[in-house]
């Protein structure tokens, strides 16, 4: 049952959206605290027990359970207080990075601001997005270091600020200090290896070889091929050629490698026996989500006196590679925050090696068999994709580069240019009949793989989620469906800028902020053009759904629903997520007939003109550009 809100309700939350601002953006005018606002915030302070971090490290436990404590307290205040109490945070610490990540979790928390929209965070603090001269002259540097480094000729993806915002959201939604929501450990797990996906995909189509995994046992050993400098505000560069030291030190924190290794070795220990050993030494058996929860050491970790805090401590270990015991005060590397790691190369490389542990336990599945698979009585007869401004070429996607206008804040209000990527807009065509007598509730997947000749088996962690929706249909219906690209279930959905809110543009919150950039659902492909394989798989939504009469709409794939369990019953990235016995893409689709697989081209233009992509800018303000 749905109800309208009234219109006194939607003014006080448009009102309530503006105080909010109040929060996150500081009037220059009056951004100095008076001696009672001091005095007053200093007694609040006390009261909630709060310590400020400086130098604030999202994968240090001790950090991460005093910034929830805290935004526990605040987020029990009236709102109002709230509010100001954030509000005068925000005054006395202008950039700082706990205070950004405190004032978003006590507004998710507080009941009155949790379905409120928040302003992007690359808005308000934009230090932890664009590096430091785009921030000073508004564009950002020339990169000339492609033959000293070729890892720079995919910066433009790993920098795009759509990925630190989905992997910092994600992170703030899913929280590593409270119990875990509904399959967080599987979706941890899922979520980042779509990243490395995507960045595998980007990798092949300039030439490289896939991501090879740097941890424990995996050339951690050796010295780090990959350096790194992420020119930002508060973080440090990483030459080439640095080793793993033995002992790291974090303030008071050591964390040693050897501990790291062993936790590896017991977790590869437990996988082999098919349990995890709880405290008690009872045997727990292994599920993706317990595996996940355990490796992100949350609230749901099965021991973490036994299995450690693997994933975070690779994180510390690689910030503090050029300064491991801090003796020379050196800032540590972007690793140290979840919006800054995923600019680093060896973020991919650590999560290769996370990876590989998940993988240990995939590769321990049984397969998928033809009826595990097949939907009765539904068949997908063909899948094409239609791409708009060249409708006559099918089967083809294109890709370019362009300049976007980010409006930024704190300290002031103040417009940059980026370059990022985009695509033309295009749509799914898609032929499907119910072949039986009855109504029926169909759940497409779709997903994207680069052609290879790898065999299957081999290649299906490379294959990224474009889509998943369900159709309705009627008794012996043969009908073409057509679905657009925006409307995929990966991708944020429109945000709700600054001037929205401003302007009185805002809506309820749908999604926790969390979603893969809309400008890089397709990959770049290349000139020559880059074959790939575009496959569909339909399955019954009915027994798949959770809930299968609620939408499933925003980026339930990468995310989840907020305040709602995950909608799909299926395994995330089914029919991926185990080992399987096809030789390959087009073994699977033939034996299956709801499956379907189209051979696709992904064309970058590096000087295309007329983009037509209005709808995905932040200011209607694209300039395009040639590579």
């Amino acid at each position: 049952m749905s109800c309208k809100c009234s219109s006194a309700t939607r003014g006080s939350k448009k009102k309530l959206h503006k105080e909010i601002l109040k929060v996150f953006l500081v009037d220059d005018e009056q951004s100095v605290l008076h001696e009672d606002q001091f005095e007053n915030l200093q007694k609040i302070l006390r009261d909630l027990d709060f310590s400020h971090i400086p130098k604030f490290n999202s994968f240090d436990t001790t950090h991460m359970m005093a910034a929830h404590e805290t935004a526990r307290k605040i987020s029990k205040m009236p709102v109002k207080e709230m509010i100001s109490t954030l509000s005068s945070l925000r005054k006395l610490y202008r950039s700082d990075q706990l205070v950004e990540y405190l004032t978003r979790v006590s507004l998710y928390k507080h009941s009155a601001t949790t379905s409120l929209t928040l302003p992007p965070p690359r808005q308000t603090l934009p230090r932890l997005y664009f590096d430091c001269h785009i921030l000073e002259t508004g564009r950002e540097a020339v990169c000339n270091n492609t033959r000293l480094d070729p890892e720079q000729r995919l910066s433009w993806w790993r920098e795009d600020p759509g990925i630190a915002e989905h992997h910092y959201n994600w992170h703030v939604y899913y929280p590593y200090t409270e119990a875990p929501r509904d399959r967080q450990g599987e979706l941890f797990a899922y979520m980042h290896e779509q990243m490395l996906a995507r960045y595998d995909f980007e990798r092949l189509a300039v030439g490289f070889g896939r991501v090879r995994a740097f941890g424990p046992g995996y050339t951690w050993e050796k010295p780090l091929k990959e350096g790194y400098n992420p020119r930002m505000e508060g973080f440090s560069f990483r030459p080439s050629g640095m080793l793993i030291s033995e002992t790291i030190r974090m303030e008071s924190k050591l964390i040693l490698t050897d501990v790291l290794q062993r936790n590896k070795e017991r977790f590869f220990y437990s996988l082999a026996r098919g349990y995890l050993e709880r405290p008690d030494s009872a045997k727990v058996e292994i599920t993706m989500d317990k595996l996940g929860n355990t490796m992100e050491a949350n609230m749901g970790s099965v021991n973490k006196k036994l299995y450690g805090n693997l994933h975070n401590d690779g994180h510390n270990i690689l910030s503090t590679i050029n300064d491991p015991d801090g003796r020379y005060d050196v800032e540590p590397g972007p690793m140290i925050a979840t919006q800054a790691a995923p600019r680093d190369t060896v973020f991919y490389r650590w999560h290769k090696f996370v990876d590989a542990i998940f993988e240990a336990y995939r590769v321990n599945l049984e397969p998928y068999s033809v009826n595990d698979l097949t939907m009765k009585d539904t068949e997908v007869n063909n899948i094409q994709i239609v791409t708009e401004k060249k409708p006559n070429q099918v089967n083809n996607l294109f890709t370019f580069m362009m300049e976007k206008k980010y409006t930024i804040y704190n300290p002031e209000k103040k417009v940059v240019q980026k370059k990022i990527l985009n695509h033309i807009p295009f749509s799914y065509k898609l032929k499907v009949r119910n072949t039986s007598c009855r109504n029926s509730m169909v759940v497409f997947r779709i997903f994207l793989a680069p052609e290879t000749e790898e065999l299957l088996d081999q290649w299906r962690n490379m294959f990224i989620e474009l889509d998943k929706f369900v159709a309705y249909l009627d008794p012996g219906e043969d009908r073409e469906i057509t679905r657009f690209d925006h409307q995929s279930s990966v991708i944020l959905p429109p945000e709700t800028t600054v001037q929205d809110i401003l302007d009185d543009n805002t809506s309820p919150q749908q999604t926790c902020g969390c979603g893969w950039p809309r400008n890089l659902l397709i990959p770049r492909g290349n000139t020559a053009g880059m074959k790939a394989n575009l496959l569909v798989l339909a399955t019954n939504w009915e027994k798949d759904g959770v809930s299968p009469d609620q939408v499933l709409s925003g980026s339930v794939s990468y995310c989840g629903k907020m305040g709602y369990p995950y909608p799909d019953k299926k395994p995330m990235g089914f029919p991926f997520d185990r080992v399987t016995t096809f030789l390959d893409v087009r073994d699977l689709a033939s034996k299956l007939p709801n499956s379907c697989i189209a051979g696709v081209t992904i064309n970058f233009l590096e000087d295309y003109v007329g983009a037509g992509v209005e709808d995905m800018a932040e200011d209607s303000s694209y300039v395009l550009v040639s590579e």
